[in-house]
Formats: C-alpha cells, structure tokens, sequence
C-alpha cells in the first residue's frame, strides 16, 4: 500500500474542485474500454460452490449500475444454505458478489484457490491461519503463500460496527479476478481497530486505507457528520458499496446493502448523514494486467 502521512487522505480521496472540458472528453474515451476486451481468450477455472450456467450480469462498464438490496434476489449455490447475491459477474473472468448464510446454518467450507479478495460484515471466516470475525478485510493474490483454498464460513449472533443488531448470521463481500498479475501483496486488516483511521478528505469524514497498487485503491471511508466530498477523477471509474447508514449522490440516496458502479460520466459529489460507511475501490477496471483466476 502506498504510504500516507496522517494529516491526508490516500490517493483516489482527494477533493477535486473542477475539471477542463478537455479533460473530461479523455476520461471519457478511456473509460469506453471495459474489463471485457481480450477476455474471450482467457481459460479460467471455476469456484465448485459457483452455479453452474450463470449468465453474465452487469458486463456493460460504460453504464452505471445501481443495484439496491430489496431489488435484487438472492440464489442458491451448490452448497446447502449458501447463498450468493451476484452483482457483477462476466462468466471464467470476473466476479463481484456477497455471500451469506443464515443463523443457525451449519458452518461451509467453500475454496477460493484464486485470487480474492474479502470483507466479512457479519459471522467469521476460518481458515488454517486462524478464525477471523466480522469487520476483517481479507485480500488474497493468486498464488499467495497465505492461500485461501481452505475457508470455513461460520454464522454468529453478534454484529460489527458496521452491521445493525437486528442482523445476524454471515454475509461477505467477495472479489474475483481483479487483482492484477504485477499485485502480490497479501493484505488482512480488522477495520473494527480505530488506530488504522485517518482523517478524511473533508471535516466529519474518515477513511482506512486497505490497498493500494498503480492506480488502484481501496478502502473504507466513514461520516462522523454530515458531509460531502468529490473524489479526485479515476478514468476507469469507482465502485461503492454501502454498509451502513445512507449515502447520497445527485440521483438520490442509497442504504446499507446498495452497490454502485459508476463510470467517468457518471462521476460526481458523495455525501452522507452521520455514521455512514461505504466500501470504496476504484483502479480495478481496465484489463491491463488482470489476474485470470475468477469463476
């Protein structure tokens, strides 16, 4: 990860206050290539827990994407109580997806023997390493002497700060097929540590960086107030995920559970009302260098 002093905010959060016109025509002509391009090429090797014949979903990277939790449905996979919400999926490429079990679900072991990378809103995550809980981001490279080919998902009555007490069970973001080949770093990080938050882009904010590698980053990003803030320009686009709270942009507003997508023309201003935290990535859409380990 790159290096940050603890007065500024990593790269990819910076506050932008305008852009030429010019400027925004480039970004706009390089975000038209999308992770699709020479992908057809690629043979990749499936997760066994992965339904089978799953169509792609969401494969147009040049369209915004909201996608809210009453909205979307959750499917089975092939293990008993596992159930997977796909949010982006380009079939042996490319996988962005939550998975869950519901309380009193007896623990899954389930593979991920390709790159991954993890966060655990709710339960635990075993693995021969230890058994980790709720609020753990996880980021696995392929080929990582930290392998994940030896994961056990548990279910717990107990929620993390970013979870509202009335849900239980597991629920995990999961990432696939997006950590670039010239990317090894192994990252596991609690997020429940406040010591790992720095200040953020504006007054009442806060983020923790997760990774960062080229021009791609991650991260959590927290209001201890209302606020609003530009990230600086990525001319691939960002990703958000919402796990608690509401977050707010020109279309509206988006609670606990909401993925967005945005690509450069959609780019714009987000705020939030006091103890919102989002998931924030951006950097992980052009095709150059991608690791070819998905389902």
């Amino acid at each position: 990860m790159r290096n940050t002093p603890d007065n500024q905010s990593p790269p990819g959060l910076q506050t932008t206050s305008s852009q030429s016109e010019g400027a925004r025509q480039r970004s706009t002509v390089v975000s038209a290539a999308s992770p699709q391009s020479d992908y057809h090429n690629r043979n990749l090797t499936r997760f066994s827990w992965f339904p089978d014949h799953t169509p792609p979903v969401n494969d147009e990277y040049s369209q915004r994407v909201v996608m809210r939790p009453a909205e979307v449905s959750w499917r089975a996979t092939k293990l008993a109580d596992l159930e997977i919400r796909i949010l982006e999926h380009i079939p042996t490429i490319r996988l962005t997806a939550q998975l869950r079990l519901k309380t009193g679900a007896r623990p899954q072991p389930i593979t991920f023997n390709q790159g991954a990378e993890i966060f655990i809103h709710r339960g635990e995550l075993e693995m021969p390493q230890g058994i980790f809980p709720a609020g753990l981001y996880l980021r696995l490279p392929a080929g990582c002497d930290e392998t994940a080919d030896q994961l056990i998902l548990r279910t717990i009555e107990t929620s993390n700060v970013v979870t509202p007490a009335s849900e239980d069970g597991l629920l995990i973001y999961l990432a696939a097929g997006q950590i670039a080949e010239t990317d090894t770093e192994q990252r596991r990080i609690n997020t429940n540590d406040d010591s790992r938050w720095l200040p953020g882009p504006v007054d009442g904010t806060e983020v923790l960086p997760l990774h960062g590698h080229g021009s791609g980053n991650a991260m959590l990003v927290r209001w201890h107030k209302k606020g609003a803030f530009r990230p600086r320009l990525d001319p691939f686009g960002e990703e958000v995920l919402v796990l608690k709270g509401k977050l707010y942009d020109s279309h509206g507003s988006y609670t606990a559970g909401t993925w967005i997508r945005n690509p450069v023309p959609a780019w714009q201003t987000w705020a939030g009302v006091e103890d919102t935290v989002i998931y924030y990535k951006n950097g992980h859409f052009t095709d150059t260098g991608l690791s070819t380990d998905a389902c």
